[in-house]
């Protein structure tokens, strides 16, 4: 195996923590967490503006889907995130609101409450789905790997 092909195959694979607490995906991306978001960046490419996730899992599934030019998939997998983020807000609130109306409003609140959690669950399995994907598609490079290297 000449060093060319050794060094895009193990690109194909690279994922590791560095010391600083970020995570170098693939050779390519770079996680970063500030605030409680993770942020994904392209390493060579000071141009594009970084990525904001809720969880790892998220933005390591984004660069996997990206590496795969998987764009469609990736465009859901954002859209589907930010959607979570303000449903959490919603419901917050709309908690707050059950705890302090009076019994004919507070009826109105449950509805809305039940109604975000309820939708709030399609989209964390439909996320769910975007993960297992993400990682069949990260397995099979590692099987494809093991069997070229055996």
């Amino acid at each position: 195996m000449n060093k060319h092909n050794f060094i895009k195959d193990i690109k194909e694979l690279f994922i590791v923590q560095e010391d600083d607490g970020t995570y170098n995906i693939f050779g390519t991306y770079l996680i970063s967490k500030k605030n409680e978001l993770y942020f994904v960046s392209v390493i060579d490419d000071p141009y594009v503006q970084p990525i904001d996730f809720s969880s790892l899992r998220y933005a390591v599934t984004y660069c996997v889907f990206d590496k795969n030019q998987k764009n469609k998939e990736n465009k859901r997998l954002c859209e589907l995130d930010r959607y979570i983020g303000a449903l959490n807000v919603h419901i917050a609130q709309h908690e707050k609101m059950v705890k302090k109306s009076a019994f004919p409003d507070k009826l109105i609140y449950v509805a809305k409450l039940n109604e975000e959690k309820l939708r709030k669950r399609k989209f964390l399995q439909e996320l769910e789905r975007y993960l297992s994907v993400s990682k069949h598609l990260q397995t099979s490079k590692y099987k494809e790997y093991q069997d070229l290297k055996s």
